[in-house]
């Protein structure tokens, strides 16, 4: 990424931020950025086209933590617990970006034929396999006990999904959730009877 392009995405998150996404203008955020407003349409067609180059952005972040776990040298629980980890992780650090996605740019994912949309489609896919193979892998090396590996590796993107909506958006002193639901959804993959698995 250039710094221009750097400096143009970092103002816009602060501005979208701080005055929402769209009572911010394209002006103001080339102003912000201390560039010229046709260098920020060299770079993005549009505020929109700022907000999906974010999203590419997290979504390559995540998949890169997820392809760090080396499944050949660990349990299938030890596996989930790392990707869940590394996501964890990547929100604390880019919670101004998450924040600003999840309230700015959740009408555009839901529209099929949107680049938004296909990126969330696309991530989403390549999640729910890693977790559907860490968790029967699990259940092949007896660290996670029998389950619907689809039903459970979508119920696990889905709390944490919620679980990250409710922190961000809502302004209630709700306590820190993430480690608490790691530790709920591990505890439910595991065998009966049998002590925490080494990660």
């Amino acid at each position: 990424m250039t710094p221009k392009r750097d400096r143009i995405i970092t103002a816009a998150i602060t501005l979208f931020a701080e005055k929402g996404f769209r009572n911010t203008s394209t002006a103001e955020i080339a102003s912000q950025a201390g560039v010229a407003q046709g260098t920020l349409f060299y770079h993005f067609k549009n505020k929109e086209g700022i907000l999906t180059e974010v999203l590419r952005e997290l979504l390559d972040a995540t998949r890169q933590g997820y392809d760090r776990i080396d499944s050949r040298r660990l349990s299938g629980y030890a596996c989930v617990e790392r990707l869940l980890r590394s996501e964890q992780t990547l929100v604390e650090r880019e919670q101004l970006r998450v924040r600003v996605l999840i309230r700015d740019m959740t009408d555009e994912v839901l529209v099929p034929g949107t680049c938004g949309h296909g990126l969330i489609r696309d991530f989403l896919g390549y999640k729910i396999s890693l977790l559907i193979r860490f968790l029967q892998q699990g259940m092949a090396d007896g660290s996670v006990r029998p389950l619907d590996a689809e039903k459970t590796a979508w119920f696990i993107d889905a709390a944490f999904y919620g679980i990250l909506r409710i922190r961000l958006l809502k302004d209630l002193p709700i306590p820190p959730l993430a480690e608490h639901a790691i530790d709920l959804c591990l505890s439910a993959l595991r065998p009966p009877c049998a002590p925490p698995p080494a990660s």
